[in-house]
């Protein structure tokens, strides 16, 4: 038989094979009436006719309406034999572009070594099903359809029957849900983000209001912004005193950025007093601190309180961060950076009261409550270590006389020049304070008697050639009476120990002032 009456017979008999063989079950089991007449020889050839013929009729109407597209292939050749309407309006081929041709050969199927291996699995299987593959129309839209194909026999011939159904507006909404879950996904991760820091910027300043040095809140912000600024770099750096350079503090990061210190020109957020962001530092306004130019975005936020520029708060962007938090670095940068200058503004403060506390305004001296403060554990630890220590008092000799010819003014300037002296030719380990009125207490460490008796010689001796200015007047010489106890090796206190130097002292003052007295240690009975 040609292929041409093969595909024809295919075509008319495919679509009813299944419903031809339901009617013919049908027409052999009819009621009673009929099973009586065939007992008997006698069947009505023409009925069976009708009925096949109603059905064929109605199973043509169910695949001419069909809502999903059927497409009826040979089985032998796997070339298309017809197609209904629904698959023709979804493709936008006509029924002569699909006739005769095979799924490979028609755009809507691109991959085609796919499809004919699909094709040899379905002859040899008999059934193939994909949940969802995508098909592409003669107008180029791209459509979803859930395609399911199955072999039978029909009058002897092997037919291919698929059923291809159009689930593209099922995608569509099942990606505008997962979009809108990926949305949902990505706000809680968000939120659980902004938790995490408000958590990390509240331990922060718990620890900051906790530190009693600059040394340990500097140490606090380096492992806090560390957490804060995850695989990000930055560092913090503040002044450390007027006329002097920035100072890098505080560094967090894979890579050092700053230089150890730099000037206040060196940076655009100080010079300007404003926040300063570089998006791009190929073309931007970089500024002149970092050791080498920066690949990636920064921020430099500049640190002031009550018009006071404590330092400046920089921080290197990264692009995987920025991805994930699209809130922003800026936002987090200013809330840290207002929490640190907060926390080191109150420690200088706190700073400032206590070195207040603990000087002397006049002289700059220490005062006597730090000695009262300090003595007893130097005494402590002299002891302890077997070292030496030397306490020394000294008077300005004729001081009342002074503030009675001159003046308070004058008695002041003089109190000044001692304190200047006696800051300068002493070792950063001794202390000096001003006592009270015109007396001052040195605490010499790791000093025996004979060397203390010198330095203080020295001493002596440039107090009494300084030449005090007051007004127009040159004020006249000044004289220290001085007197030197040290401590002993086992029960010396602090209060035994002052009052052995001032007893020296008023013993220089009674053998006829300006001179040295070592205070002398009685024998035991």
């Amino acid at each position: 038989m040609s292929i041409p009456k093969k595909n024809q017979l295919i075509k008319d008999n495919t679509t009813f094979s299944t419903e031809q063989t339901e009617i013919e079950g049908q027409a052999d089991s009819l009621p009673s009436l009929e099973l009586g007449l065939s007992q008997i020889g006698f069947v009505d050839p023409d009925r069976k006719r009708l009925a096949l013929e109603e059905s064929e009729a109605r199973y043509r109407r169910l695949f001419e309406t069909a809502k999903d597209g059927i497409l009826i292939l040979d089985g032998d050749t796997a070339r298309i034999t017809d197609a209904n309407p629904f698959l023709q309006d979804m493709l936008g081929y006509s029924k002569a572009e699909l006739i005769g041709k095979a799924l490979w050969e028609i755009s809507a199927v691109k991959d085609i070594p796919a499809s004919q291996e699909a094709m040899r699995e379905l002859q040899n299987n008999e059934y193939i099903r994909y949940e969802d593959i995508p098909l592409e129309t003669k107008a180029g839209a791209r459509k979803h359809v859930e395609f399911v194909s199955n072999v039978y026999l029909v009058n002897g011939w092997r037919v291919i029957q698929c059923n291809i159904r159009d689930i593209t507006d099922r995608k569509h909404a099942e990606a505008l849900v997962q979009s809108t879950n990926d949305e949902l996904i990505t706000l809680v991760n968000e939120l659980q983000w902004r938790d995490r820091e408000m958590q990390l910027l509240n331990r922060m300043n718990d620890l900051l209001q906790s530190c009693v040095t600059l040394p340990e809140a500097y140490r606090v912000i380096t492992l806090s912004a560390g957490d804060l600024f995850p695989g990000q770099n930055g560092c913090l750096a503040v002044f450390n005193g007027r006329d002097r350079p920035l100072e890098t503090v505080a560094c967090w990061g894979p890579e050092m950025l700053m230089e150890p210190s730099f000037s206040l020109e060196n940076c655009w957020a100080l010079r300007r007093g404003q926040l300063h962001e570089v998006l791009d530092p190929q073309v931007g306004l970089v500024c002149q601190h970092f050791i080498k130019t920066p690949e990636t975005p920064y921020i430099c936020l500049p640190l002031m309180v009550q018009g006071e520029t404590l330092g400046v708060l920089c921080v290197m962007d990264n692009a995987a961060r920025r991805s994930q938090h699209q809130l922003g670095l800026q936002q987090l940068a200013v809330t840290v950076g207002e929490t640190v200058k907060l926390a080191l503004a109150n420690l200088k403060l706190r700073d400032e009261l206590r070195q207040q506390a603990i000087h002397d305004q006049l002289t700059g001296l220490f005062n006597r409550r730090y000695l009262d403060e300090t003595l007893p554990r130097d005494l402590h630890q002299a002891q302890r270590r077997n070292t030496p220590l030397c306490l020394v008092m000294l008077d300005i000799d004729g001081f009342k006389e002074f503030n009675d010819t001159f003046g308070h003014g004058a008695g002041d300037a003089i109190l000044r020049g001692c304190g200047n002296v006696l800051r300068d030719r002493l070792r950063k380990s001794d202390i000096s304070c001003r006592y009270g009125g015109d007396e001052f207490v040195l605490v010499l460490h790791d000093s025996s008697v004979a060397d203390t008796q010198e330095r203080l010689e020295q001493i002596r001796l440039l107090i009494s050639a300084l030449k005090i200015h007051y007004g127009e007047q040159v004020l006249g010489s000044i004289t220290l009476s001085v007197g030197i106890a040290q401590a002993l090796e086992h029960s010396t206190s602090a209060s035994e120990l002052l009052r052995a130097a001032d007893e020296a002292m008023y013993a220089a003052k009674q053998a006829g002032r300006d001179r040295i007295v070592v205070h002398q240690t009685p024998p035991p009975p």
